[in-house]
């Protein structure tokens, strides 16, 4: 059974942790709609383990939406509760009463959605456990062995995708640092040949800049190089 899904977006089957990158989280669609249809689950939400608090981001679902309304927020539930999950590395089965057990009360499917059953499988990457996969029933009934295998056999290529979109938004993140470095220390280099100034006063006046024009540094360097430099010497 596949239900078609209303996400907080309106039409979307899913819904990607970080709408900045909405392209590459559907890469994740389609595992989770494998999963729904094979395994005969209702619902399948993966969340994604803050490293350093207790708290899971919803990166994708395909099943009844969590979001209370449309405008709500992304789910971020955090607690005793994700601090167990993020600890553990075995799947836990519950066949009925998944919505009352305290280990996945308080997550948005299980409130809106009030659930039966639960396979509930750890996402496995090199560097630990990076998240879980809740895939749920609405009716209570136990698992064949058959599903269950399945399910639980997506652990680490769900764990792999999470992680390869960490990395990658990581990886961004050090490119842009260096381009700004860059970007910065021609400027700098700029006002120190054209007016005679120190390293130390070449930054300190592109800092005083982007903090009077609230714009990035990196902005203030990018006006720098086109103007020639020239166009901070009334400022100096």
């Amino acid at each position: 059974m596949h239900a078609t899904v209303v996400s907080s977006f309106g039409t979307s089957r899913s819904f990607r942790r970080e709408q900045a990158f909405p392209g590459e989280w559907r890469v994740i669609e389609p595992v989770i709609e494998l999963a729904v249809t094979q395994a005969n689950v209702q619902g399948a939400y993966v969340y994604y383990f803050d490293p350093e608090e207790p708290r899971a981001s919803l990166s994708a679902f395909v099943g009844p939406s969590p979001f209370q309304n449309a405008a709500s927020k992304p789910p971020e539930p955090s607690g005793p509760a994700v601090a167990f999950h993020r600890d553990r590395r075995t799947p836990i089965v519950l066949h009925n009463g998944a919505a009352s057990d305290w280990r996945f009360a308080k997550l948005p499917e299980f409130q809106t959605g009030r659930f039966a059953g639960v396979l509930s499988v750890p996402l496995i990457a090199p560097s630990g456990v990076v998240g879980m996969a809740n895939f749920c029933r609405t009716e209570s009934a136990a698992f064949r062995a058959k599903e269950l295998a399945f399910l639980i056999g997506l652990s680490v290529p769900l764990g792999a995708l999470l992680t390869t979109e960490t990395l990658r938004e990581e990886l961004q993140r050090m490119t842009q640092l260096l381009a700004d470095r860059k970007l910065l220390d021609r400027a700098k280099g700029l006002l120190q040949a054209e007016l005679g100034w120190s390293e130390e006063e070449a930054y300190l006046q592109i800092r005083r800049l982007s903090r009077r024009q609230r714009t990035p540094m990196r902005d203030v360097a990018r006006q720098v190089i086109q103007a020639g430099g020239w166009s901070l010497e009334a400022s100096a």
